[in-house]
This record gives structure tokens, sequence and C-alpha cells, in this order.
């Protein structure tokens, strides 16, 4: 009889738990498929004070000790201005994808990957004052790792890596001004075709680049513009979207089948 009734348990145990775990199971399952959540319409803030704390800045009383070199590559050497910065993180300064000049002041774009580095860094902008044909060692650095597009929640496309990347650089005052009343922006994104299709209010990207970035492929892209500012003047940067950005920029972009 207590044999029996032993059975009898262990099967009303079975029944019970083979729902129990298919439920677990598929709550598992529907965890580890749920798609990532677009990040156009997630509210999203810069967060410029902690920002801007963390970024060493010649100031114009502070000009007069910077140090002066004949070219970019002997002025890239002297990182003493910078060293103090959060997003110095002891990478090369001089390994860059390329450098945009204006008549007072040069940006150097760095690609680089740095395993030490938790935030797996990605791109570093790099500032320098220009005078009489002379340059400054680097004074400002900001390192960003946004469009790397790795969130575990959110999903990006290419006009949000875009506009992301964009409105830090004019927040930041990183866009250098070409003295033509256009400022140079540039970005990255993980599809080629896609990143040479991005317009902005129907101009069209001056150039591309790949880079590497471990085993991904990403591509760099820049292009002088104009109005960003007029055009982003009602943006508040406590709270906004990508696709406030997106729309005020008239962002677009052919999306890869």
């Amino acid at each position: 009889m207590r044999g029996k009734l032993k059975k009898a348990l262990i099967i009303i145990f079975v029944i019970a738990g083979i729902p129990a775990l298919a439920v677990i199971g598929l709550g598992i399952y529907f965890i580890a498929t749920k798609p990532k959540a677009d990040i156009n319409e997630i509210p999203q803030n810069l967060g410029l004070s902690v920002i801007l704390s963390d970024v060493v800045s010649a100031t114009s009383e502070d000009e007069e000790d910077l140090n002066w070199y004949a070219t970019l590559d002997e002025a890239s050497e002297d990182t003493s201005q910078i060293e103090g910065s959060v997003f110095y993180g002891g990478y090369d300064t001089s390994e860059r994808i390329t450098s945009f000049e204006g008549d007072d002041q040069c940006m150097a774009v760095n690609a680089y990957v740095n395993p030490k580095n938790e935030n797996n860094d990605f791109v570093s902008f790099v500032l320098y004052r220009k005078c009489e044909g002379k340059y400054s060692q680097p004074y400002r650095i900001f390192s960003t790792w946004i469009d790397l597009n790795n969130d575990d929640t959110y999903r990006y496309d290419c006009d949000d890596a875009a506009v992301s990347l964009l409105s830090l650089e004019d927040a930041l005052g990183f866009a250098v001004d070409t003295g033509d009343g256009n400022k140079v922006y540039c970005g990255f994104w993980t599809d080629e075709a896609e990143t040479r299709s991005l317009t902005f209010a129907g101009q069209e990207v001056d150039g591309v680049e790949k880079v590497d970035y471990y085993d991904t492929p990403y591509y760099f892209w820049y292009m002088a513009l104009q109005d960003v500012k007029e055009r982003l003047q009602s943006i508040d940067y406590g709270s906004y979207t990508c696709q406030e950005l997106i729309d005020a920029l008239e962002v677009r972009y052919e999306k890869a089948e």
C-alpha cells in the first residue's frame, strides 16, 4: 500500500512539475529572445555637467602656457595638458584616423582598442590650438563608445547613432569651425552602405573610412554642416529623444535589407 502511495505521489509531482518547468523554460526563452527596445523614443540625457567636469581644457588665460610645434605629429607627442583627464586613458594620441582644421583650431580623431579600459573606448576627439601655422599640444580630449551600438537593452539604427554622437560634439563644442560658416561633424556605424547613404537635410556625408574595432569593421563618416546650432536650439539636452534630433536635423539613410 505504501509503495502504491509513493508511486502515486511521484506521478502527481511529475504531472504538476512538467507544466511548471515548461512555464519557467518559456519565461527564460522569452527573456532571452525579447527584441531590444528601439532607442528612438527613449528619453536621453547628456549629463553635460558630469561630462564637462572630466574634460581637461585650456582656457584663454592658459594659452600662453601652451607649447607650439611646426607639425601636428610633433604636437601630438606632448600630452602634458590632457594626461589629467579621465578620457586620456594612456592611448597614443598620434594614432589618428584623420584631422580637421579651422583658422585657429584643429581636431584629430583617433580610433583605438584599449583592452585595459573596461568601457572599451573606441574613438577620441583631441583638440589643438593653431596660431601662425603652428600647433599647440593637445589641450582638450573627449572619448566615446556610444556608437558601438552594443547596448543589451536598446537597438540603435544608423540615424540614431549619427545624431547621438553629433549632439555630443555640438553640445561640448568639439565641432571644428572651418571658417566658412561650416562645422565638421563625424560618427560611426556598422553598415557601410547605410553609412554612405546618410544625409543631413539632404546633404551627403563628405567621406567614409573603414576602421576595425577588434574583429568588427566600423565606418567612420564626416561632413561639414551649417546651421546645426540653430536646428538644435529647441532641444533640451536634459531630456530629449533621438527621434527629436533626427527630425530637427532631417537625418535620412537607406536601410539595408
